[in-house]
């Protein structure tokens, strides 16, 4: 019989076997953050005494992220990913969450929609070399997290400001902001990864040529490393960007909801997104 139970510290040897054989790039730290944010919300499958593969979530109130389901190899076909799925679907519903989102491997695209989950669009993949720019756009400084929060809100639809000011800290030299006549008009946050420099979020109003220098001051303290970025498919200005820059497209995942899709942020303003397993 299959047992669910909360994922704790003491995980992280399972955690860290399971995203080294996918190959995600997630780190320690990675862990941490899943915990931090969902100390309830991330749960491991096992039976007789044997762990069999995880899940997360990331409840942000109204918008729910499930993120990084994983199950061993030899147990794949048994239905351990549909019901860790599930289960964690079963969570979130139980908070109030009207929107769960995830983006999909395409191979696990056919579970996902039984599951009920509706396609949204593709959230594509690149990566490139960072090379150096001129810009004029400026380090986040702490005083500008409330006018970070409360842009990031309008675009994304719900409540980050704990996920920004985490990252925030832990990486304030790769977060930047542009303004206009003391309006913000974008900015941009990244992470160190396994063996690149993630992007996201990566947000601006549409069209403003902002977008362009804030990829480039994070680039710029990043020279010769490489970059990924994820883009939602509707942001052509994004991709356009990053084709420009020589950045190189890998497969996609599906952008996919389960619930009240209606509530959904505004790709227009989304140049990078925030995470595959977190938004």
């Amino acid at each position: 019989m299959i047992t669910f139970r909360v994922m704790k510290p003491t995980d992280l040897p399972f955690f860290m076997h399971l995203m080294d054989m996918v190959g995600w790039g997630m780190t320690p730290q990675d862990y941490d953050r899943i915990l931090r944010f969902s100390p309830t919300g991330c749960f491991i499958a096992s039976e007789n005494n044997q762990d069999l593969g995880m899940v997360a979530t990331t409840n942000y109130g109204t918008i729910a992220w499930i993120g990084n389901l994983v199950v061993q190899p030899e147990t794949r076909g048994k239905g351990i990913g549909a019901a860790l799925m599930q289960h964690a679907i079963d969570h979130l519903v139980s908070k109030g969450t009207k929107a769960i989102r995830l983006d999909g491997v395409q191979a696990a695209v056919p579970l996902y929609r039984r599951l009920g989950f509706k396609d949204e669009y593709w959230s594509l993949r690149h990566t490139g070399t960072a090379t150096h720019h001129t810009t004029d756009c400026t380090p986040m400084k702490p005083e500008d997290l409330d006018a970070v929060s409360k842009l990031d809100k309008q675009v994304f639809k719900d409540d980050r400001r704990h996920v920004i000011e985490y990252f925030y800290e832990l990486y304030p030299e790769l977060c930047y902001t542009a303004w206009e006549n003391d309006k913000l008009v974008g900015y941009i946050m990244a992470k160190e990864g396994a063996s690149n420099t993630k992007i996201g979020p990566w947000v601006a109003e549409p069209g403003h040529p902002c977008a362009e220098k804030l990829l480039y001051s994070v680039m710029n303290q990043r020279v010769g490393g490489e970059i990924w970025v994820g883009t939602p498919e509707g942001n052509k200005l994004s991709v356009a960007i990053l084709e420009k820059l020589g950045f190189v497209p890998h497969p996609s995942s599906l952008r996919m909801c389960y619930g009240d899709s209606s509530i959904r942020e505004n790709v227009e303003y989304t140049y990078g997104l925030g995470g595959p397993d977190k938004g």
